[in-house]
């Protein structure tokens, strides 16, 4: 049976190997703009008011009010010239995914927060008078933070896969599970300058998937991130990535590498294009390249929806692929 190879990126770049070479991606870091709400405290009443005219005062408050709300005088100092003190507590962490591209980006989920990021996709392949169709979901990847801003861990997986292909003698179907990654992502670095903010992610499949669709053994890869913040609410993030794979019980070393532009149209709704290319493909073969492009909605601080849709550059790539999923933050 030839070698199927399910790659996901966004829910981060990890490399599920199956028997019959399939090539998904799935994931991208958005970063949405958020925010800080400073309101000032207000000074409501007639008695208030006088109380200021007579003599020097001072307010504080002693927690920071919702967004668009004025708070009346809620502390009043007489007799000295004390200055204001505005204290807002810390905003809520807003969700920021690996979704929707093949390019993890270099967050990190807070410590004690866990990112729940789910999909489904499609993948539709022409080549060599062989046409297949792929379906796989519900894509998971789980992200739990344990240090703030430096370490997060990952468990993920491709889900069920159901492919059906036909070479023109009739259609052949194989159906199971795919395999399960478990990994971690540490930062590195910050951007300074040109340097960009570096990270580091290392995973390796477990082996626990079906034997029509996993090649059930451990296969480890590391990535290096890196993320360009480049203003105006443009960022670039890049993956290099290599795997120790197998195929047909034969090991093989494949690399792949990606770059990936989002914009923040607005601090709810993020867009992308990305490039990315994996190779060799399998055991054997040339290398794939593709491309594809979507975006990412915030319903809440903490849920997103997303979509996107690719296409293949080269023979080795697939004609076409398309996928959406929903991401929350617990």
């Amino acid at each position: 049976m030839a070698e199927l190879h399910v790659v996901q990126g966004g829910t981060g770049g990890r490399a599920l190997h199956m028997r019959r070479r399939l090539n998904v991606a799935s994931r991208v870091d958005y970063r949405f703009g958020q925010r800080a709400i400073m309101s000032g405290a207000g000074i409501a009443g007639s008695m208030c008011a006088a109380a200021m005219a007579a003599q020097p005062v001072s307010l504080s408050e002693t927690s920071g009010p919702a967004p668009g709300w004025t708070a009346p005088c809620t502390t009043l100092t007489l007799g000295g010239a004390n200055t204001p003190a505005m204290n807002a507590p810390p905003e809520s962490p807003t969700i920021s995914t690996e979704r929707p591209g093949f390019t993890d980006g270099s967050g990190i989920t807070p410590p004690g927060r866990l990112v729940l990021e789910f999909g489904y996709t499609y993948t539709f392949r022409d080549r060599r008078g062989v046409e297949t169709q792929t379906h796989n979901g519900p894509e998971i990847l789980a992200r739990v933070g344990i240090i703030e801003d430096r370490l997060e861990l990952r468990v993920g997986t491709s889900g069920y896969v159901w492919s059906r292909s036909n070479d023109g003698t009739g259609f052949v179907s194989i159906e199971g599970f795919s395999d399960a990654t478990v990994g971690f992502k540490v930062k590195i670095s910050d951007q300074n300058g040109i340097m960009p903010r570096l990270a580091l992610e290392g995973m390796t499949t477990i082996g626990l998937g079906s034997r029509a669709i996993s090649n059930r053994d451990l296969e480890p890869t590391m990535k290096v991130i890196g993320t360009w913040d480049l203003g105006s609410g443009f960022t670039l993030n890049s993956n290099a990535v290599l795997t120790y794979a197998t195929a047909s019980g034969e090991r093989f070393v494949q690399g792949a590498g990606s770059a990936s532009l989002s914009f923040a149209v607005s601090e709810r709704m993020s867009l992308f294009v990305e490039y990315f290319v994996l190779g060799p493909r399998s055991k054997g073969t040339d290398a794939a390249h593709s491309m594809d492009m979507g975006g990412a909605l915030l319903l809440s601080k903490r849920v997103q929806i997303d979509a996107r849709v690719g296409f293949g550059l080269n023979q080795e790539a697939d004609n076409l692929f398309a996928g959406a999923g929903i991401s929350f933050l617990y």
